[in-house]
């Protein structure tokens, strides 16, 4: 149970603040018995002048029934267990219950040598004290008012003795003490109430503000980390510390979900592209190098025929075309393999990777050609593009070595003042109408194929070409604004 962050909270504050209180109530008890005790030495020294002041008069006729009768009714007070004068010496003279005096004390008994230096001489008046042969443990209050030797006593007295005796009054401080007890066990139980009080409000409080909206975390944290990127935990009015991390959570939830799909994106863009390679080069394989073997074994069977027949000026002809056709094989494997070995790698750009690949290019074709990069150095283009343009030029240059006969290529890389790459590939060869001959010559040139790949990165395709001026294939790829979000 106290594992929870109620009990937590609530005890952690709450018992603080009623050790508090009961230290409060204590210290007040120990102030106010203190207080009372005080008042009543005071009571005491007032009552002890008062029973002084009475009983002068019947000490000065010496006459011992109306000081004792006096007494009695001293002794009749609230409050007052007993009454005494005790002569100079510590004798007792008379009380008002001679019983209570029984033995008779000294200087020493208890009671009295509290108030005494050991000389003997009276130090204080009062004192509170609990006797030992009482039949009450409650403490009492001891006080001793002195007894003066006036003019009016010198006829008894010798005129040189200063102080006669005193006066003994004990109170009993029962009523005062059970009082203060009474307060100080009221106090605790309101400070107990207090922080009972205290601490349930704050269990509910922790229970609505804290845990009660933390355990709503639990499930879609619990769904979340088991692969559940679609959960997204509501946010209340409050607009809290808990408010402030569930928007944390929602954000991250909301990042990582838009990146999670992004790579699946990217992977299935991968995919889609590998597939698309696989069949451009079956289909290049069947419109060029099978169709070419197929064209060689023909022409080998010709030349063995025109050997047996001694035809050997013809078989040399046919030897010609033979090792011509073997030639393009050769150049179509030779670029087929460029193709495969040629990839967009990490940390690359489109513009150093198209420099590599014409500079291959170059060197098995035979065609001088070059990359003309006009501010396009660093650029960055969308993922994904970039294997794309890659895979465009790849068919324009494969176009171009095949079908143009040019004597020169050309690959242009520009941004645009409305920041758009351009990518134009050029040459000087025979060029075509595509107004005339476009739907015949689209699958064999790869016009398709390169269309779809602009297509599928948002990029627009066109080719310009005309009879006897070669060939433009121009593609445009918008680029993402600097602070866009892709």
């Amino acid at each position: 149970m106290f594992r929870s962050i109620r009990w937590k909270v609530a005890l952690g504050l709450a018992l603080p603040v009623l050790a508090a209180l009961i230290g409060f109530s204590v210290a007040d008890y120990y102030r106010r018995n203190a207080l009372l005790t005080v008042m009543a030495e005071n009571s005491a020294i007032q009552m002890g002048e008062m029973a002084s002041g009475s009983l002068r008069h019947a000490m000065m006729l010496n006459d011992r029934e109306m000081l004792q009768q006096t007494l009695i009714d001293i002794g009749k007070q609230k409050n007052i267990l007993r009454v005494a004068i005790f002569d100079e010496n510590a004798h007792l003279k008379i009380t008002d219950q001679p019983a209570d005096f029984l033995p008779i004390p000294t200087l020493r008994s208890p009671g009295c040598v509290e108030c005494h230096t050991p000389s003997g001489i009276l130090d204080q008046h009062s004192i509170t004290i609990s006797l030992p042969n009482s039949d009450s443990d409650e403490p009492m209050l001891r006080s001793s008012i002195q007894i003066y030797n006036e003019p009016a006593c010198h006829q008894c007295h010798d005129p040189l003795q200063s102080i006669l005796g005193v006066i003994i009054t004990d109170y009993s401080l029962s009523g005062f003490t059970a009082q203060i007890n009474k307060d100080m066990w009221i106090d605790v139980a309101a400070s107990a109430g207090i922080a009972l009080t205290f601490t349930l409000i704050l269990y509910f409080a922790a229970h609505f503000l804290i845990v009660k909206r933390v355990e709503r975390l639990r499930l879609p944290l619990r769904r979340y980390a088991l692969g559940d990127l679609s959960v997204r935990i509501p946010v209340n009015t409050a607009n809290d510390e808990i408010d402030d991390l569930i928007n944390a959570f929602n954000h991250m939830a909301d990042t990582l979900e838009e990146e999670t799909q992004l790579k699946e994106l990217a992977s299935s863009a991968r995919y889609q592209a590998v597939m698309e390679e696989r069949h451009r080069l079956a289909r290049e394989l069947h419109d060029s190098t099978a169709q070419i073997l197929g064209y060689v074994r023909n022409k080998a069977t010709a030349v063995r025929m025109l050997i047996e027949q001694k035809k050997i000026p013809d078989a040399i002809t046919e030897l010609r075309q033979l090792d011509e056709a073997a030639g393009n094989v050769f150049a179509d494997l030779r670029q087929a393999i460029l193709d495969l070995k040629t990839d967009i790698g990490e940390g690359r750009n489109i513009g150093s990777v198209l420099t590599e690949y014409v500079l291959s290019f170059e060197r098995y074709s035979d065609i001088p050609t070059e990359v003309v990069n006009e501010g396009a150095y660093d650029i960055q283009v969308p993922p994904g593009s970039d294997l794309q343009l890659l895979r465009i030029v790849q068919e324009a240059l494969s176009n171009v070595r095949k079908h143009s006969r040019a004597m020169r290529a050309t690959v242009t890389l520009q941004v645009n003042d409305q920041n758009m790459l351009i990518l134009i590939v050029r040459d000087n060869g025979t060029g075509f109408d595509p107004s005339d001959d476009f739907a015949e010559r689209k699958p064999h040139f790869g016009l398709e194929i390169m269309s779809e790949r602009a297509s599928a990165i948002g990029a627009s395709f066109e080719v310009i070409s005309k009879v006897g001026q070669g060939t433009q294939v121009v593609v445009k790829l918008p680029l993402k604004v600097e602070g866009e979000s892709a």
